[in-house]
C-alpha cells in the first residue's frame, strides 16, 4: 500500500488553490449543440488494485462505441478532497487510449463542486484541455436547494452545480472544465437522468476487476 506524504498533499492543496485562481474560461465554454460523442471514465478498487474503465459513446445510443480498461496499483492513497492525487494519473492514460473523438468527458468525481473548487473533472480537463463534468454520489461542500428529483448546489452564495435523483439514487454534478454550470442541467436531461455511459463505465471496471482475481 502507497503511503501518504503530509509535504505532498499540502503541496497539492495549495496547488489546487493557485490553478482554481488561474482558471478563467468565461468565453471559452463548450457548444452542446456540437457535442454528439462523449466519453466516460470510472475506477474500482481492490486491495491495493485498481481497474480504470473508460468508454466511447454516442449520445442517444445504447452501447459504446469503444471501451479501454486498465489494471494498475492505486498510486495513492485516498485522501478526502485529494482523489487526483488517486485517480487523475491512471484515468489521464486510460482516457488517452481512446480512439474515439470525443467532445464531452463525465467523471466519477466532483468538478467544482469541491471544498477548493478544483475536484478531479477539473483537473482532468485541464490537463486534456477538453470540456468535462463531475457526477459525483455524495456532497463535499455546499447546501442544497429545490425539490422533487432537481435542485441546485450553492456555496457561499455560489451556484456550482445540481443535483438530481434518479431511481431513488442522488447524484452531484458540477462543472470540471469547458463547461459552465448552467448547462449541467441541459446536459443530463440530454441523458435522460443519470448518464449510461457513466454507468456502463462503472460495471466495466467492477467486472475487469473481478475476472482478474478470478485469474
Amino acid at each position: 500500500m502507497a503511503e501518504r506524504d503530509p509535504f505532498l498533499e499540502e503541496f497539492f492543496i495549495e496547488l489546487q488553490k493557485a490553478v482554481r485562481r488561474l482558471l478563467d474560461y468565461e468565453h471559452r465554454v463548450i457548444d452542446l449543440r456540437g457535442v454528439e460523442y462523449v466519453a466516460a471514465v470510472d475506477a474500482a478498487y481492490r486491495g491495493d488494485l485498481m481497474s480504470v474503465a473508460v468508454v466511447g459513446w454516442r449520445i442517444g445510443e445504447d452501447k459504446p462505441i469503444d471501451e479501454k480498461c486498465l489494471i494498475c496499483k492505486a498510486p495513492y492513497p485516498y485522501v478526502p478532497g485529494l482523489l487526483f492525487l488517486r485517480e487523475a494519473p491512471p484515468m489521464l492514460k486510460a482516457v488517452e487510449l481512446l480512439e474515439l473523438d470525443w467532445q464531452l468527458l463525465l467523471v466519477d468525481g466532483h468538478g467544482i463542486l469541491h471544498p477548493r473548487r478544483m475536484g478531479l473533472a477539473v483537473l482532468l480537463g485541464l490537463t486534456l484541455d477538453k470540456p468535462t463534468i463531475g457526477i459525483a454520489k455524495s456532497l463535499l461542500t455546499g447546501s442544497e436547494s429545490g425539490g422533487g428529483d432537481f435542485g441546485e448546489v450553492r456555496a457561499s452564495g455560489e451556484l456550482l452545480g445540481y443535483w438530481f435523483k434518479l431511481d431513488r439514487r442522488k447524484f452531484y454534478a458540477s462543472p470540471g472544465y469547458l463547461v459552465d454550470v448552467k448547462q449541467i442541467p441541459e446536459i443530463i436531461r440530454r441523458f435522460g437522468g443519470y448518464p449510461k455511459p457513466l454507468s456502463y463505465a462503472d460495471r466495466l471496471s467492477k467486472r475487469v476487476l473481478s475476472r482478474r482475481s478470478l485469474a
